[in-house]
């Protein structure tokens, strides 16, 4: 279906009491996502016409975590029910014949959903999902007729039958526009001072017209309205993340042990080893190994690296890069292509280039470092004063000695050597070899072609 003419609404005007949080609650994320983008992602797949999220308690905040131009807000200022909510919505949707109503706390909502939704409504004036659980719990029950057709809904609140198995409103909706406009004003003022859309379908019966339903799977319609059902959600999630990737074509040896949030890029032949935490917007190219116990964090890792027991975040490696065990490079570092970072080798805000060796318990932060340089162990930049951050520059082919302090702003040359446990204060030409405290020149030489 092209959905040209289907317009969205999203609710997410209210704090969520039960989360005790003063985050919104559609703002608490699952696999790395807020839940309400989830939702707004799922309803973007099916090509609607305009998409509205209504917004109320920190509406800053959720405006902010959905930039996106396709998305329009509407302010719920007073928090008066879901079908108000809808009400404010009708300018927004203007030219819609088909209107979705999502809940923004139902991250687990799929396209394969909507589609129903919109495939099941036909002629109807509303198609609703449900679920039958063993336990409704605080949700509402659906109730039907003798001939079987859906006479209303029961809020929780007001059920006086037995307990047990039941069939729930799971909160996602989709309405012949015009048929919805007409009666939202219909609804009458609960107990509890708030307009509900789970009164529509009673007074569709009472028209004579049929409210049809969509059987969605609990896990798929979960609403997420305390700290416990976020982590079920997070845990549903994941599998459907981690399935995902293997049908791809990922190697993902301990599933159990494995963490992959929702906006992670995995190339075919990445094996992920057990105890893994991949964040944000991590990219992994083909035929790399990460673990185990690795966690990359809005990471690019080129094709055929291994990286083991290590932390890589908001940097990148290039191909056929070594890291680990327990490296750690951050804060926009780059690692050229073929360079070995090895057991406590940290890297902060730095150009490493190609075939680069750094194998042991070093630290390079605020510099850049030629091709084919080696930075032994112990070798440490200095590059904070206590005021300033300054840059360190390493050539081509120079080579580091260990235990060497380069204090920054300093600049070893193309070829030079610093001694073992060397501290570096003022440039070293290119070819030359310093050593000492500070360190002095013993050897002037042209770097070699």
């Amino acid at each position: 279906m092209s959905g040209k003419r289907v317009g969205v609404i999203v609710l997410a005007a209210g704090r969520g009491t039960r989360m005790k949080s003063s985050l919104p609650k559609v703002l608490h994320t699952v696999c790395g996502k807020p839940m309400v983008a989830h939702v707004v992602d799922a309803a973007r797949a099916i090509g609607p016409a305009r998409i509205v999220v209504v917004v109320g308690y920190g509406a800053a905040s959720v405006r902010a975590a959905l930039p996106a131009d396709d998305v329009t807000f509407i302010d719920q200022d007073e928090l008066l029910g879901t079908a108000d909510a809808v009400t404010r919505c009708r300018k927004a949707i203007s030219g819609c014949d088909t209107t979705v109503v999502l809940n923004g706390d139902s991250p687990l909502i799929t396209v394969e959903l909507l589609r129903k939704l919109l495939a099941r409504r036909g002629v109807a004036p509303l198609a609703f999902a449900t679920s039958r659980v063993t336990e409704p719990g605080r949700l509402g029950r659906v109730v039907r007729d003798e001939a079987g057709w859906v006479s209303g809904i029961v809020e929780a609140a007001d059920y006086q039958g037995p307990d047990g198995p039941a069939e729930i409103n799971a909160g996602q909706y989709c309405f012949d526009s015009s048929w919805v406009w007409a009666n939202l004003g219909s609804i009458p003022l609960s107990p509890k001072g708030e307009y509900y859309l789970t009164d529509l379908p009673r007074i569709a019966h009472t028209q004579g017209r049929v409210a049809v339903t969509v059987d969605g799977d609990p896990a798929e319609v979960l609403g997420v309205d305390d700290r416990v059902r976020l982590a079920e959600a997070e845990q549903l999630m994941r599998a459907r993340i981690l399935r995902v990737h293997m049908l791809s074509g990922v190697t993902i040896t301990d599933p159990a042990t494995t963490y992959i949030d929702a906006g992670v890029r995995l190339a075919e032949d990445v094996t992920i080893l057990p105890n893994c935490f991949l964040y944000g917007a991590t990219d992994v190219a083909s035929n790399s190994v990460i673990g185990p116990a690795t966690t990359l964090r809005n990471a690019r890792v080129g094709e055929d690296c291994r990286v083991q027991a290590s932390v890589i975040e908001d940097s990148s490696l290039g191909s056929r890069v070594g890291a680990g065990p327990f490296a750690h490079v951050r804060g926009g570092a780059v690692i050229g292509d073929d360079s070995e970072l090895g057991n406590y080798a940290e890297v902060k805000n730095s150009v490493v280039g190609r075939s680069v060796k750094m194998h042991h318990f070093s630290y390079l932060g605020d510099a850049d470092v030629g091709d084919h340089a080696n930075i032994a162990a112990g070798t440490i930049t200095c590059n904070y004063d206590g005021v300033s951050k300054h840059r360190t520059v390493i050539g081509a082919h120079a080579f580091v000695g260990c235990d060497t302090m380069l204090v920054a702003p300093v600049t070893v040359g193309e070829a030079a050597v610093t001694g073992a446990g060397a501290v570096v204060t003022h440039d070293v030409p290119a070819g030359a070899t310093v050593v000492g405290v500070p360190a002095r020149a013993i050897r002037l030489a042209t770097p070699k072609d």
